[in-house]
C-alpha cells in the first residue's frame, strides 16, 4: 500500500503543477470568447430591463441602480474560476469536498508510466498486479480510484500466518 500511495501521490501532485491546480480563484474571460454573441444578447436584456425599471413609475433610479449592482456582482462571480488541488486523501471520499473537488479520481486515468512502475514494484503484492491488468484489459486503462480500492482491500486484509509447522484447528 505505501508503494501503490507513494506512486500516486507523486504523480498527483504532477498532474497539479501541469494544470495549476493551486485552489486560488482566478477570472475566466473563456465565455466571453467562446460565446460573444450569447454575451451581446445578455447584454441588450440587460439594457431593456434596465429601461423599463428607469421609466417604471414605481421603480426608478435606485432600483436600477441596486438592479445593476446585484448583476454586475453575480456576473463577476460566476466567471471565477477555481481549480481545486487533487489530493491522496480525497480518493473515495463522499461528503462536502465532493462538490469542490468533484469525483476526479473516477475519471482520471492514471498515466501508463505509473501503472507500469506499480506493476513493476517488487513491494506489490501479487493479487492487486494480477487485478490491476485485468482491468486494464477490460476498460483500456485505469482510474485512480480502481487502483487505491484495490491497495485499500489487500491493506485491510489479515496477513497471512506465518508458518508455524502446526496447522490451526476450526473454532467451534
Amino acid at each position: 500500500m505505501d508503494a501503490i500511495k507513494t506512486i500516486l501521490v507523486r504523480e498527483i501532485q504532477q498532474i497539479n503543477q501541469q494544470e495549476r491546480r493551486d485552489g486560488k480563484a482566478r477570472f475566466n474571460t473563456e465565455f466571453f470568447t467562446k460565446h460573444p454573441l450569447l454575451c451581446l444578447a445578455m447584454l441588450a436584456g440587460y439594457v431593456a430591463v434596465g429601461v423599463v425599471m428607469y421609466y417604471a413609475p414605481y421603480m426608478g433610479l435606485g432600483w436600477f441602480a441596486g438592479f445593476t449592482a446585484f448583476l454586475v456582482l453575480v456576473s463577476g462571480g460566476l466567471l471565477l474560476d477555481i481549480k481545486p488541488v487533487y489530493r491522496y486523501e480525497d480518493i473515495g471520499v463522499l461528503d462536502l469536498r465532493v462538490c469542490y473537488n468533484g469525483e476526479w479520481y473516477f475519471s482520471r486515468e492514471v498515466p501508463v508510466h505509473a501503472v507500469e512502475e506499480i506493476l513493476a514494484h517488487p513491494q506489490v503484492a501479487q493479487p492487486i498486479k494480477a487485478r490491476m491488468q485485468e482491468i486494464i484489459r477490460h476498460k483500456g486503462a485505469i482510474d485512480f480510484y480502481d487502483i487505491y480500492d484495490l491497495a485499500r482491500k489487500q491493506a485491510r486484509q489479515p496477513a497471512p500466518l506465518a508458518a508455524s509447522g502446526r496447522q490451526q484447528q476450526p473454532a467451534h
